[in-house]
């Protein structure tokens, strides 16, 4: 099917889900040199694809009628979606009573709750004879990102250099969530080191980024709700380290090789952690670590209160003290 003149991808349905198989997507793009390659999903994807290095691929809002599409998503309303729209090859897993839909119906040969999702994903170009060679990942910001994100942190007061951006929310749930106050003392501890904290996030994050900046007397910004996605990935784009729960902001930070650290509690590094030289996972698990649930039903939340705010702290001083 490498002959193919048009190829579709549906990316995942979660940010870091789209990170973690961009190196699957990297692989099938490469086999389809020359094929016009376009991405459909969610609208937030075409301010994420410049970063995946997905090269003469372009974001389309309604899913065409192409030659081959390689579907990510498990769900039967994206395998519905490609054979309504007359796609004569559609590759993805079985299951979801979605195989009848499916011109390719791919065994999982790998188990999500034992094995890496970015493995899982790799194993659908895999399956269908598709070189894999790298399946580490690795983004590629646009040029001008860095320039924008310092600008935006210039206007807000701050000096870009000296700049940690800090995430304390994740959108799967409070369990994965380091809890608010901890964070407060992190951030204190770094402010008082000489470095700026700049909060991103979504609304529901607001009144968090207020409790972690309060006490600061250095300059500091919550810019949760305040960002577009594209401006967030800019702001990324330009920090010096990302500090952060295991989120979609995790994986970008990571696979832009900046320095990243976050605590895992709830879900398994095993599955989910992130790709990079520069990323430091802090993980002291409870009996119930990794629960995977979406809340924490433990009183006290020990998976994430056995990880210090000083534990944190030091991991972020060491690895900003070597980039």
């Amino acid at each position: 099917m490498n002959t193919a003149k048009h190829v579709v991808l549906l990316p995942p349905n979660w940010i870091g889900d789209v990170i973690m198989a961009q190196p699957a997507m990297r692989a099938i793009v490469e086999h389809h040199a020359g094929a016009r390659i376009s991405i459909f999903g969610r609208a937030w994807l075409k301010d994420l694809l410049p970063y995946l290095d997905l090269h003469n691929s372009s974001y389309v809002d309604a899913l065409p009628s192409a030659d081959t599409a390689y579907l990510f998503p498990n769900s039967f309303r994206s395998a519905w979606q490609c054979r309504r729209a007359g796609v004569r090859n559609i590759i993805g897993y079985r299951g979801q009573w979605r195989r009848l839909l499916l011109t390719h119906p791919l065994p999982r040969c790998l188990s999500l709750r034992h094995q890496h999702h970015r493995l899982s994903y790799l194993d659908i170009p895999g399956q269908m004879g598709i070189a894999t060679p790298c399946s580490e990942v690795e983004l590629a910001a646009p040029a001008d990102a860095a320039r924008q994100g310092k600008s935006i942190m210039e206007k807000h007061g701050l000096v870009p250099e000296r700049v940690i951006c800090l995430a304390p929310g994740a959108q799967f749930g409070g369990a994965k969530c380091y809890p608010a106050g901890q964070y407060a003392r992190v951030a204190k501890g770094l402010a008082e080191d000489g470095w700026q904290l700049l909060i991103l996030g979504m609304e529901s994050d607001i009144e968090t980024g207020k409790h972690i900046l309060a006490d600061l007397a250095a300059p500091c910004w919550n810019a949760a709700g305040q960002t577009s996605l594209a401006e967030a990935l800019h702001l990324i784009s330009a920090c010096r380290l990302m500090l952060c729960n295991d989120s979609g902001f995790m994986h970008v930070a990571a696979g832009l090789g900046l320095p990243t650290v976050t605590p895992f509690g709830a879900t398994d590094p095993e599955r989910t952690s992130p790709s990079g030289a520069n990323v430091r996972i802090v993980y002291q698990p409870a009996d119930c670590s990794p629960c995977l649930k979406r809340e924490c039903s433990v009183a006290g939340h020990p998976c994430m209160t056995n990880i210090t705010p000083h534990m944190l702290a030091d991991v972020c001083l060491e690895l900003l003290s070597r980039t």
